[in-house]
């Protein structure tokens, strides 16, 4: 910038000393003072809202509960309890039985295969068969294994 632009610019934004009065340099201080503070006010509620978790829950609801099922996946990972011996051995078991009943369940529906009149009705009983049979077993190796630990 030349110097006559400079000059133009320092008299715009503050005009010579000469030109004023304590009083008015009192009130031009006073003014930026308030200024400052409320800047300042607005400021100190804008940081304190950011960090109200309350008021950002409320602002970005979907952001927060991603955020809280994350953390729990993450925390359910970390502190997942690994299946004792006695837990592994009741699953093994519970698909053995699980595989029979489904063998079971393919031969009584092979052997009561008609047209599709009935085909429904026929899975819906040997399903419950099947169940039933399945509940049965698991109760008496439950009752065979709590004999042996007792």
């Amino acid at each position: 910038m030349s110097g006559t632009a400079m000059e133009k610019i320092t008299d715009i934004t503050s005009p010579e000393p000469a030109e004023r009065s304590p009083e008015d340099l009192r009130q031009e201080i006073k003014d930026k003072k308030e200024a400052i503070a409320e800047t300042l006010n607005r400021l100190d509620q804008r940081v304190q809202r950011a960090i109200d978790w309350r008021a950002q829950v409320g602002d970005h609801p979907y952001l927060a509960l991603g955020l809280a099922v994350g953390v729990g996946c993450l925390f359910a990972g970390i502190f997942k309890s690994k299946p004792g011996p006695r837990e592994r051995i009741m699953g093994a078991l519970a698909e053995g039985v699980e595989d029979i009943a489904d063998q079971v369940r393919n031969r009584i529906d092979s052997q009561f295969r008609r047209p599709a009149r009935g085909g429904v009705l026929k899975g819906a009983a040997a399903a419950l068969v099947t169940k039933a049979a399945t509940a049965y077993l698991r109760n008496k190796l439950s009752r065979a294994f709590k004999g042996r630990n007792a």
